[in-house]
């Protein structure tokens, strides 16, 4: 696959939107993929969210590798463009993450065109990683059970072996309406949710603090929205707020959750989303082979890092012990922005690395 194919498959796949439905998307991967000899499928895993899948087998006895790259992306109808000069893709998802997907594609075929494809790829797009990591547990779910996955993202071409978990919490308080002109006799819930605001600010924000992580950092949290009351001349009789939490490995949800409720026992307190944390340890064989093959083509030493934003390789980690790195083209500063943008020759780097890790 040239390079100016790899670039017209992401101006086809900028043209399709996925914020709201992947269907298109796997359909047009899917045609694409059964030209190249790959069993292809999609799946449904919510109404109009798609999995796809596509598993490519080797002419040479190797490893089971799941190459994956989410195929939603945030709203937005930024179309393809291509700036020759600055030598960057334009376009939404084109960052985040359908250079990515691109730049496996044309590795996986690459390995199999130029010199052999050592065991079996799946190549797989999953649904809803921007908003609750469906895609990825139905993955999980799936037969299909790799030795090696590498989780495509805008990582700049460093490996990150570690990342944050994101879980997600509503608390309500509840109060007595009455007419504002006697809040006396009333119980004002935005004032309840107030003082749980300052306890979550002060001492849950000072405990996480504590409890740092040698890669990632200490775990935080962040009130993100609140909503309470009916009018102004009402005294509201509830109030909720949805708080973000980012959490590193070995920290336990159950227990977070059970003291929220301990601390706040007449609020009503539950989590709605959780994205796991992730660590790959040292002695990691897929770390291994991919730093390898990125020093062999790049020809400096691969960076190893870490990251306070969460992907499906916790997901995939934590539900069924899968050997995970996440790596891939673009930067994450250019992520869900307005004017989203690749540089393309980390594209076609990233395709000669995979291409590599599937051939040596």
């Amino acid at each position: 696959m040239t390079n100016e194919r790899m670039r017209e498959l992401l101006g086809s796949l900028i043209a399709i939107r996925s914020d709201e439905s992947e269907g298109e998307l796997a359909r047009f991967l899917k045609s694409v993929t059964e030209k190249y000899g790959a069993a292809a499928h999609m799946d449904e895993v919510a109404e109009g969210r798609f999995n796809f899948m596509a598993v490519f087998d080797g002419t040479l006895p190797g490893k089971r590798w799941l190459f994956e790259a989410h195929g939603d992306t945030v709203p937005g109808d930024q179309p393809y463009r291509w700036d020759a000069t600055a030598g960057r893709v334009y376009g939404r998802g084109a960052c985040d993450n359908k250079a990515a997907l691109v730049a496996m594609l044309a590795g996986i075929v690459r390995a199999q065109e130029k010199v052999a494809l050592h065991g079996s790829v799946q190549l797989a797009s999953t649904c809803r990683e921007e908003t609750g990591g469906e895609g990825a547990r139905a993955l999980a779910a799936s037969a299909y059970r790799p030795d090696f996955t590498i989780i495509g993202e805008p990582t700049r071409l460093e490996i990150v072996r570690a990342h944050k978990g994101a879980w997600r919490t509503r608390i309500t308080t509840h109060g007595k309406a009455v007419h504002s002109s006697n809040p006396k006799a009333g119980i004002n819930a935005i004032v309840l949710m107030c003082d749980i605001i300052k306890v979550l600010e002060n001492d849950f924000a000072s405990t996480l603090a504590r409890i740092p992580h040698a890669l990632l950092g200490a775990p935080t949290l962040s009130v993100g929205t609140i909503q309470g009351g009916k009018a102004a001349n009402i005294v509201p009789d509830h109030c909720t707020i949805e708080v973000d939490w980012r959490l590193v490995p070995g920290m336990r949800t159950e227990e977070l959750l059970a003291d929220l409720r301990k601390r706040f026992p007449d609020a009503t307190v539950g989590e709605y989303e959780f994205y796991p944390p992730f660590h790959e340890s040292d002695d990691s064989e897929t770390l291994t082979r991919l730093k390898t093959s990125i020093e062999a083509v790049r020809g400096i030493p691969a960076v190893l890092t870490s990251a306070p934003w969460a992907a499906n390789a916790g997901i995939l980690q934590h539900e069924t012990g899968q050997s995970c790195a996440i790596f891939g083209p673009g930067d994450i500063a250019q992520a869900h922005t307005t004017d989203e943008w690749i540089e393309w020759s980390q594209v076609e780097m990233a395709a000669e690395i995979y291409e590599r890790l599937l051939t040596s």
